[in-house]
């Protein structure tokens, strides 16, 4: 039989007893206005949602582990990104991000960006070219959109298929890179510039947000 100390944790690792689970960690928000219109997810499952900031990369830093212990198994989320130029743009991820290396079907995501900084409205860019990978979840990176829509923080190792070592740590991606080509996978801008970032296709970034809504956070 078994033997656990007083406290009922049981040397086998079995929890039992009125301690048996730990309590849920309640998720850190930050007191952050929306930076884009309510109006940009009318057609999404966050419409009409409350939304708040789960992960603020100059506070909660800029790692891909940061992002995801932030982020993750907090349902449909918003990202926005501002670059070191001031150019602001943003996805939205309707699977959300739960680290599972593997990838999405979907025709529900989309890109945008602020054509002129003094209109409230984002131009949208839709998902093209089938729904087939919409979306990555890689654990070592940031959000990716498509295999070359919008990559923020991708990983620094191989992930699907490959070996990146026992180090869980290792080619974890850095969230002040940024990387885009448009019209294979998300639609070209309006001005027909093939990356989100107009003439480059990189871009070093000063900021990353992350909303979702708690109600959903909290049935995860």
């Amino acid at each position: 039989m078994a033997s656990c100390i007083p406290n009922c944790v049981c040397l086998f690792g079995w929890n039992i007893g009125p301690n048996k689970t730990n309590p849920k960690p309640q998720p850190n928000y930050h007191n952050i206005d929306l930076p884009f219109p309510s109006s940009l997810l009318t057609k999404t499952f966050l419409s009409g949602k409350e939304l708040k900031c789960c992960y603020k990369a100059t506070l909660d830093g800029f790692s891909a582990t940061s992002f995801h212990e932030c982020s993750d198994f907090k349902g449909p989320c918003v990202i926005i990104g501002y670059t070191n130029n001031s150019f602001k743009f943003g996805a939205f991820n309707p699977e959300g991000y739960r680290s599972t290396d593997d990838y999405y079907d979907t025709f529900d995501p989309f890109l945008f960006y602020w054509a002129d900084e003094e209109k409230d409205e984002p131009v949208v860019l839709p998902k093209v070219g089938g729904s087939g990978a919409a979306l990555f979840d890689y654990a070592r990176g940031g959000p990716q959109f498509g295999a070359d829509g919008l990559l923020i923080g991708p990983p620094l190792a191989p992930v699907m298929g490959g070996f990146a070592g026992p180090d869980t740590n290792s080619g974890v991606g850095d969230l002040r890179q940024a990387k885009s080509r448009l019209g294979l996978s998300y639609a070209k801008r309006a001005d027909g510039k093939e990356s989100l970032f107009g003439d480059e296709s990189r871009a070093s970034l000063e900021e990353v947000l992350v909303f979702c809504n708690p109600q959903i956070a909290s049935l995860y």
